[in-house]
C-alpha cells in the first residue's frame, strides 16, 4: 500500500460499471486532473502533488485495468479509458478542468478535451502517432513486461526482472540493461514493479498489437479541441515517445497550442527532473487558467 499524500483523500466512481479508483485532493484552486501512463497509476505523480496541491484541487484516477481501478478483459482502447474519465469529469469532477496527462494519459486527455469541456490539456511527453511506439523502446519494454508479469513473483522479483531489460540505445551497439541506465535505482525499479502488479496484462498486450489505439484518429479529433494545449516533449535521443514530427503536426491540427522542448530529458519527465516540469505546468495554467476566469466573471 501507497500512503495517502497529506490532505488527499480516496473514493471509487462507476464508470459504466467499471469502478474507477482515484485520490482527491484540498480544494485549493482550479480543477486539474493528472492521468497516469501505461502500467502506472496515481502514484507516478507524488513528485508533483505537494506543490500542485497548494495551488489546485487536483484529482487522480487510475485508468481502468490499472492501480486499483476495475478491470475489463481486452477492453482497454484509449476511447475506453476516455469514455470513463469523461463520466468521471462529468460527475465527479467541479467545471471546465485542466487536464494533465502524461504518455498514454496525454492521449486520453486529447481525447477527452474533444468531447468534455475542459479549460486546457497539458500533453506529458505522449505520442501523437501510434506507430511512434512501435519503433521506440517502449514497445520492446511492454513486451518484456507482459512476460514477466504472466510468469508472476514478488514486487522484488519483478523489480530484478525489470532491471534485466535489455534495450537497444541511439548510438551504442550493445544491448544495456534498464538497471544500467541513470535514475534506475533501486526504489525506482521497486516502485515500478509495484504499479506493473496491479496492471491488467491485456493493457500491455493490447499496446504492443497496436488494438489499443483503433479508435485514435488524430487528424479528426485534435481538430474538435478548442481550449490551449501544452506539449511538453523530451529528447527523442534520450527515449522520448514525441516526436518532432507529431510536434508539427498537433500544431497544424489544434487551434490553440504551446510547445515546450526539454533537451536533457526523456519520456519520464517530471520523475526524472520535477522543477522544470513544474514551471511549465504552473506557467501554462496561471495564464490560461486567468483568462478563462476573467472571461466568465
Amino acid at each position: 500500500m501507497v500512503p495517502l499524500p497529506p490532505g488527499f483523500k480516496e473514493s471509487f466512481f462507476s464508470a459504466g460499471g467499471v469502478p474507477i479508483h482515484y485520490l482527491e485532493g484540498p480544494c485549493n484552486g482550479p480543477p486539474l486532473l493528472l492521468l497516469h501512463g501505461t502500467a502506472r497509476d496515481w502514484n507516478s505523480f507524488s513528485v508533483l502533488l505537494p506543490q500542485l496541491s497548494l495551488r489546485f484541487h487536483v484529482f487522480l484516477p487510475d485508468l481502468r485495468g490499472h492501480g486499483a481501478s476495475g478491470h475489463v478483459p481486452c477492453a482497454y482502447r484509449v476511447s475506453q479509458f476516455a469514455d470513463d474519465i469523461c463520466e468521471f469529469v462529468r460527475r465527479v469532477v467541479p467545471p471546465d478542468p485542466a487536464l494533465f496527462g502524461h504518455s498514454l494519459g496525454g492521449i486520453v486527455a486529447l481525447s477527452i478535451a474533444a468531447r468534455c469541456g475542459v479549460s486546457a490539456v497539458i500533453v506529458g511527453d505522449s505520442m501523437i502517432s501510434p506507430k511512434n511506439l512501435t519503433s521506440s523502446i517502449y514497445h520492446t519494454i511492454f513486451v518484456q513486461l507482459r512476460d514477466l508479469l504472466v510468469q508472476g513473483g514478488s514486487q522484488e522479483h519483478i523489480a530484478h526482472g525489470i532491471g534485466k531489460f535489455q534495450l537497444q540505445l541511439p548510438g551504442i551497439d550493445e544491448l544495456v540493461a534498464i538497471a544500467e541506465l541513470p535514475g534506475n535505482t533501486p526504489s525506482v525499479l521497486l516502485e515500478w514493479a509495484r504499479s506493473a502488479l496491479q496492471t491488467d496484462t491485456d493493457v500491455l498486450t493490447m499496446a504492443v498489437e497496436g488494438s489499443a489505439y483503433d479508435q485514435w484518429r488524430p487528424e479528426s479529433i485534435l481538430p474538435q479541441i478548442s481550449c490551449p494545449v501544452l506539449l511538453l516533449q523530451g529528447n527523442p535521443e534520450l527515449d522520448a515517445l514525441l516526436t518532432d514530427f507529431d510536434v508539427e503536426a498537433a500544431k497544424r491540427l489544434l487551434a490553440c497550442v504551446e510547445h515546450i522542448k526539454f533537451p536533457l530529458l526523456g519520456h519520464a519527465l517530471f520523475m526524472q527532473r520535477p522543477d522544470p516540469v513544474l514551471t511549465a505546468i504552473t506557467g501554462f495554467l496561471d495564464r490560461h487558467l486567468c483568462k478563462s476566469s476573467a472571461a466568465t466573471d
